[in-house]
């Protein structure tokens, strides 16, 4: 990985910021879905997926390809291995996309909705535990490497 520009704190500030952006846009999609608000459900998992793909793209050409400069990373901690979770989840996004896209509001059983939501749960569990792991290697690493923390 050749990174296009070398990582700043801003960048760092950004990843953090875009959790959270993300993470509310998952909630309100999902306090969407629980009203049978589909046109405003579908809306916000498509703004969740944008967030998202720019989000990844920052990570990919920025900051992954520094943090591989630093050397060994600890167990668990590869670049490659986010670069890998990274697919996963952009594939069950478009997943979830395509499911909300097939909901009409007219003849959705609840219990399709529910179905939704569990398999949402999913996906909100790999994102915490990717984030977390981020969090705990990346973004620390980073940091120090620029003078920070």
């Amino acid at each position: 990985m050749k990174a296009r520009r070398p990582p700043t704190a801003a960048d760092l500030a950004q990843v953090r910021a875009d959790h959270e952006a993300i993470a509310a846009h998952l909630k309100r999609h999902q306090e969407a879905l629980v009203g049978f608000e589909l046109s405003n459900a579908l809306g916000e998992l498509e703004e969740f997926a944008r967030r998202l793909r720019r989000h990844i793209r920052l990570e990919e050409d920025i900051l992954l390809p520094a943090y591989e400069a630093l050397g060994a990373a600890p167990r668990g901690g590869k670049a490659e291995f986010f670069a890998d979770e990274h697919r996963k989840i952009e594939a069950k996004v478009a997943e979830l996309l395509a499911s909300v896209r097939g909901l009409s509001s007219g003849s959705t059983p609840r219990s399709a909705v529910v179905a939704l939501i569990e398999r949402e749960a999913r996906l909100k569990e790999l994102l915490s535990h990717h984030e977390q792991r981020e969090e705990m290697f990346m973004i620390r690493l980073l940091e120090k490497s620029l003078g920070g923390k």
